[in-house]
Parts: C-alpha cells; structure tokens; sequence
C-alpha cells in the first residue's frame, strides 16, 4: 500500500507539469492555386501574401503555391475550395460569379474607368458587400487582385467594332461576357482558358478579350499578331478560400490572413500598374500590332446589358456607388 502511494506522489508532479504544457501552436499551409503563369500578376499576389503570412505568424501559417491552373481550369478550382479539396484560390470575378452572383456587378462592361479608379473601389462599401455575399454562400474573400484591363487579340486584325461581326471570340464561361460580345456582333464562344492557345492555333476561334499581362506570359503574340485597345472590361481576381477552412484556424492566423490578404491585393493591383508599360513594350517587339478603335460604339451596344443583368435594387445600389466613386 505504501508502495502505491509513493508511486502516485512521484506520478503527480509529472502529471501537473504534463497538464500545464501549453498546446503545440498550430503551423497550416494552406494549398493555393491560380490560372497564372509563374510570375505573372496573380503568381506575384500570392508569393507577396505567403510572404507576409510567415512573417506575421513566424513561420507557422504559409501558403504552397500552384500556379498555371496546375489544380484545374477556373471552375473547378471554384469548386475545389467549396469541398476542400484546395485551400485558397484566385479566380476571376468572372468565373466566381458563377457561385455568388453578386459578383456579376464587376462584369458591367466599361465600369471601372482606369486603374486608379479600380484602386479607389476596392475600398468602397459595394465591394465589402460583395465579400459578405461571398461569405453567404460559404466563402472567405481575403482581397481584390487586378487581372488587368481587357481588350482584344484577333489572328486578323479588328480596326472597328463593325470587323468583328461574325468572328468567334473567346470568352470566360460567364454569361455577361457572352452577352458584351455578342452585342458586339461577335459570335461569342465560352472556353475554357486552358484551352484557349490551341484553340487560337487551329482556328477554333479567331480571337478572345485578354490584358497585356496574360498576353505576354501565355505567349499568346505567337497566335495572334493583332491587337485592337477596346478597354471593355477591368477584370478582378477575388482571393478566396473556404469559411469552413477559415474559422477551422487559430484567431491569430486568421487575423494574420485578413491582414496579409488586404495587403497583398494593395501590393498585386499596383504590379499590375507598374507592369503594363513595360508589356506593351514587349508586345511590340514580338511584332504585335496594336490598334486603337473609336470605343464608343462599343460602349453604346454594351449599355443594355446594365438593365438585363443588375435587376435587384441591392445591384443597383452597388453599381450606383461604384460610379459615383471619383
């Protein structure tokens, strides 16, 4: 009996210290992924995130990065974070719209006016609505990135609104696009963007909507020798991942993600404008030609699609304070 006691009063002390040990810190690296070539704009957001996160977290929450559509084209990367089969993504508004409509206010053709403009919107109330929209449906928008102003690459060249009547664009798998390009008087044509080079390259389409950025970096000078500045769309990349996976983290790493995710969209938007004239550079020495219709037909056939698309007064509201934004 004596025996026992002693053993539990050595046993004790042990068990005390065992309890007190504080509980290991949890260390997450979250799987990431976009449709970017390494080192373009998107690439370049999440490096500066993954950056900052082990920063403020020292070391323990970072991100693995899969950059090129490596984890699939834009909608199922979508539907990857829905299941939690990845972690984080960055698709475009376009394809996320597809989720939480509300996002389709950002497909308005000619909204956004210039960067600048893009820069000062993001901090208005219309896009902290949309990210609460998003978290409705299930997801936790950490930022805004730029995907850059669209314009148009052709294999023959578009002096004109007029000479794309009948051509075969390419467009994101969104209904407003189709709808800009149609009303354009092309023939628009959803594809995914994986798929968009060879589509060039046989002939599939004669064109498709794209910014300087992804021009350059998918190389697709190489298939289209023409491109015409429409300017019809400022495309946005929200940074998402999952609520579930969100609220599954410690609060200082979730705090750390809101942080470095609003700052990390500051930092892409601003490469995004420090880059283009140097793209444009590039775009004429791969023999490019550039040309530089009148936009205002354009704008014209594109007004329409503000009454057949924004139909609740919450759109409206939104749309109202994304143009009043100086």
């Amino acid at each position: 009996m004596e025996r026992i006691t002693r053993r539990a009063a050595l046993a004790a002390p042990l068990a005390a210290a065992w309890v007190a040990r504080p509980a290991l810190a949890q260390t997450v690296t979250l799987r990431s992924a976009h449709t970017n070539a390494v080192g373009e704009v998107q690439d370049e957001g999440l490096r500066f995130l993954d950056r900052r996160l082990r920063e403020l977290t020292g070391n323990r929450l970072g991100l693995q990065i899969y950059p090129n559509g490596q984890l699939g084209n834009e909608l199922p990367m979508i539907e990857g974070v829905a299941l939690g089969t990845i972690d984080l993504a960055v698709p475009s508004h376009a394809a996320f719209a597809n989720f939480v409509r509300d996002y389709q206010l950002l497909d308005m053709p000619f909204l956004i006016r210039d960067y600048g403009h893009l820069m000062r919107v993001a901090g208005t109330p219309a896009i902290a609505q949309l990210a609460q929209a998003a978290q409705g449906r299930g997801f936790r928008v950490l930022g805004l990135y730029s995907s850059g102003v669209r314009h148009l690459m052709t294999r023959d060249p578009v002096q004109g609104m007029a000479e794309l009547r009948g051509r075969k664009i390419r467009t994101q798998q969104n209904p407003v696009h189709v709808a800009a390009f149609n009303a354009f008087g092309a023939n628009a044509t959803p594809l995914a963007y994986g798929e968009l080079y060879g589509a060039l390259q046989v002939g599939v389409v004669d064109g498709a909507e794209a910014a300087y950025t992804n021009f350059v970096a998918q190389k697709f000078y190489e298939v289209c020798k023409h491109w015409t500045t429409v300017g019809w769309l400022s495309l946005t990349a929200p940074v998402v991942l999952s609520e579930r996976k969100f609220q599954s983290l410690a609060p200082d790493l979730r705090a750390a993600l809101v942080q470095a995710g609003e700052e990390s969209a500051a930092f892409e938007r601003q490469f995004v404008v420090e880059s283009e004239a140097k793209l444009v550079e590039q775009v004429r020495a791969q023999g490019v030609t550039i040309l530089d219709p009148d936009k205002a037909p354009f704008q014209r056939a594109a007004q329409p699609l503000y009454d057949r698309f924004l139909q609740t007064e919450a759109d409206r509201a939104r749309l109202r304070l994304i143009q009043e934004t100086a």
